[in-house]
């Protein structure tokens, strides 16, 4: 695609003002105020404590069934003073499945806990939510919700983001009735409009697994739902009013002390050398200037990863692996910086000395600016079939995004990336997106970026590979390219279609993102279709068919496969799918290899109360991408992890993940291994907590170790003390046959936060 095509395409985009409106009918409550001094949040709803509160009656089951009735009755209490907004739900069961976690462990959700939330649209306008939860004993978890586009997958596929942090207290416990949870949240802690009166759309909702129906997940609101209207966020039906309310501007500050030992050693006859232990320090600044525009600061940041990354199999791909990020100043407030391209990876920032970023929200528009200056840059650069990788040295990092709502039905935003190294070279991306909705069915959005380039000079990657007419290699060469996304999607209960086109020119790059391809012209076809059936075995069946074609730019075929999806979700809070491919062409280093399939098959179920079972398990063709000649071989690969929750407090996680890729033509092996770990927790509180890792890597016979013990009374407040431990099989010798460390570390640290 040129670029007029380019052009003309923006243009259509633009002209588009035609659009059919869908509004619920929303039902306006006025919260009463109350004095602060009568409240006291320890899980136990009073009746002078609801005196005078609105109750809601969250009756309305919207999984497995369609709108009807809820079976147990859940009731709602809401009320707020001068500075805070209370909550309280008073749910009433046969049984409670509960357990303590610590704040925003995801199992609040993947486990089948009791638990009850509350949804805010402060802004009234279907752009975000605010996403508060607990479950029976008052565990937390909070996230923020957008819209979803393109094909994000993951846990934010539904548009979550679950490392939002806000400030909010929460308290349960189990009666003889069912539970009551009770949730105080601050107004200083949420963006809103800047006025004194205010009125947020809102949602309160209640989960459970139901044994009297098989174990059946089942979820109800106080808000209906139409699951013909693609548009989740547009269907919040109840308003509160609140007026006279403090208007309270939070200034907070984050000092943070971190200390580690660092042993190593190359040769197992040396003893491990250990460095001096190091005193770390730095400051985070987080102010809000006014509710809807706040400034944040880091000096000096520790961006340690306390989690350690889940290691991925990687002996078999041929680019670069994204891994997730986990630190709270990249996740807090960005994700306006989802694209559908990932032009954005915010780990391509990898370990800055300082960072700060401002967002700001009036009215119907969204503004975020960050900015990075980055000590060791990670360098990636894609090609038609592989990407490379190296690091380079210090490099200055801006980010400017602005988003504007038109109005329900039509959004758009304007984007720049610029990276600039301190040895020369630059990488600049600008580029325009959007999202249009033309009825309740039917939207189209779309992403087109443009780059200007200027390599380096320097040897941070060494390659003989070239794309387009440069080298691989960092040798101040300057180039441009363009790289378009576009979908036109349908989304009814029962039918789903997707239409997708990407094109990237052989020159993109995005030195800020995680563009691992290029020199591509896609396109794919979607259709699938849903039955909620809600039947005593079957409770939901889908069946799905995706098409892709791929050229390049010197319009090659290139790639061609068909797939098809059958799901089924069922009793024991169980889901069964299956995958199957047909590869008509998948072309790799100019060699072809057609008409090969794979079959693919995950079940997720919970067989007792206490564990939950994931598993997969894959077989068919594959190319082995990393030989010097690709080939084709006969793949094999399965994964298996059981969650057990012991007791309230205990859980242990056993999984294994295993792979391997014989020749066709012999039983040698191109690969054969697998990966195993162990998850051991104990949770004494929801904010105090130990937890032991330990992973076997059997392709670098490599054995890892971690120890932690964690203490987080609130969403900033941090106190962690572990350690990891690396053990290789290459120390080994006759005489010593067991596995020797070549990597330790000892490691503290504590993160306080300052409230002003």
């Amino acid at each position: 695609m040129n670029r007029k095509s380019y052009r003309e395409l923006f243009v259509l985009v633009f002209l588009i003002s035609t659009f059919l409106n869908s509004y619920s009918q929303i039902r306006s409550h006025v919260l009463y105020k109350k004095d602060s001094n009568q409240i006291n949040i320890d899980g136990v709803i009073t009746n002078k404590e609801i005196e005078n509160s609105k109750v809601f009656d969250i009756n309305n089951e919207t999984s497995p069934g369609y709108n009807i009735p809820s079976k147990y009755k859940t009731l709602g209490y809401m009320f707020y003073t001068n500075k805070f907004l209370y909550v309280g739900f008073r749910a009433y069961r046969d049984q409670v499945k509960t357990s303590v976690l610590p704040r925003d462990d995801f199992k609040i959700y993947t486990s089948s806990q009791d638990m009850v939330s509350i949804h805010i649209d402060t802004f009234g306008d279907a752009r975000n939510w605010v996403g508060l939860v607990a479950n029976a004993l008052g565990s937390q978890l909070d996230g923020s919700r957008i819209e979803p586009r393109g094909v994000q997958q993951g846990p934010g596929a539904g548009g979550w983001s679950l490392e939002s942090n806000y400030d909010f207290e929460t308290s349960g416990r189990v009666t003889d009735f069912g539970y009551e949870v009770e949730f105080k949240i601050p107004f200083s802690s949420i963006s809103f409009p800047n006025s004194k009166n205010q009125k947020w759309k809102i949602r309160l909702t209640t989960r459970y697994i139901e044994n009297n129906r098989q174990g059946v997940f089942v979820e109800s609101n106080t808000s209906r739902l139409d699951r013909d209207n693609a548009c989740k966020l547009c269907q919040l039906d109840d308003e509160i009013i609140m007026n006279d309310i403090e208007i309270e501007k939070s200034f907070n500050l984050l000092p943070y002390l971190s200390s580690n030992i660092i042993g190593s050693r190359d040769n197992y006859n040396e003893k491990l050398d250990y460095t001096n232990p190091e005193l770390n320090y730095g400051l985070g600044l987080n102010i809000d200037i006014t509710k809807n525009v706040s400034f944040e600061a880091t000096l000096n940041p520790d961006f340690s990863q306390v989690e350690a990354d889940v290691t991925q199999i990687d002996v078999n791909s041929p680019t670069a692996l994204n891994y997730p990020e986990q630190r709270p100043f990249f996740n807090r407030g960005i994700r306006s910086l989802d694209f559908s391209l990932d032009v954005f990876y915010s780990r391509s920032i990898n370990n800055p000395v300082f960072a700060s970023k401002l967002i700001a929200q009036p009215s119907k528009s969204k503004i975020l600016i960050l900015t990075a200056i980055d000590e060791d840059t990670p360098i990636l650069v894609p090609t038609k079939y592989k990407s490379f990788s190296g690091v380079g040295s210090k490099s200055f990092n801006n980010i400017i995004r602005y988003q504007n709502v038109i109005n329900q039905n039509a959004e758009i935003g304007l984007t720049s990336l610029y990276k600039k190294f301190n040895e020369g070279g630059f990488n600049n991306v600008i580029g325009t997106d959007g999202l249009f909705t033309f009825s309740k069915f039917w939207k189209l959005e779309y992403e087109l970026f443009y780059n200007s380039s200027k390599e380096s000079i320097a040897e941070w990657i060494d390659t003989d590979e070239k794309f387009s007419n440069y080298t691989v290699n960092l040798d101040g060469e300057s180039f441009n390219g363009s790289a378009l996304y576009t979908t036109l999607r349908r989304d009814t209960e029962n039918w789903s279609t997707r239409i997708r086109y990407f094109d990237i020119s052989p020159e993109f790059r995005s030195d800020l993102g995680f563009i691992v391809e290029n020199n591509l012209k896609r396109i794919s076809f979607f259709q699938g279709y849903t039955n909620y059936l809600n039947e005593d075995l079957i409770k939901r069946l889908s069946l799905s068919s995706r098409y892709e074609l791929e050229y390049d730019y010197s319009n090659n075929y290139t790639d061609s496969k068909i797939e098809g999806y059958f799901t089924i979700a069922s009793v024991l809070d169980s889901t069964l799918f299956y995958n199957y491919e047909y590869n008509f062409l998948n072309s790799y280093l100019d060699k072809e290899f057609r008409n090969y399939d794979n079959h693919r098959f995950t079940l997720n179920f919970k067989p007792f109360k206490f564990v939950d079972f994931i598993s997969g398990f894959s077989f068919g063709k594959d190319i082995a991408f990393r030989e010097e000649i690709p080939d084709l071989g006969q793949r094999l690969n399965y994964n298996l992890t059981l969650d057990f929750t012991l007791t309230d407090n205990f859980s242990i996680k056993p999984s294994i993940n295993y792979s391997k890729l014989r020749k066709l033509q012999s039983d040698e092996y191109f690969f054969n291994g697998y990966i195993s770990r162990l998850d051991l927790r104990y949770q004494f509180t929801s904010f105090l907590g130990v937890r032991f890792i330990s992973e076997y890597n059997n392709f670098s016979e490599e054995l890892f170790f971690q120890p932690l013990i964690s203490w987080r009374p609130n969403a900033d407040t941090i106190f962690y003390l572990g350690g990891n431990q690396n053990m290789v099989n290459e120390f080994l010798d006759y005489n010593s046959p067991h596995y020797r460390a070549n990597n330790t570390q000892l490691f503290l640290k504590f993160q306080y936060l300052i409230k002003s």
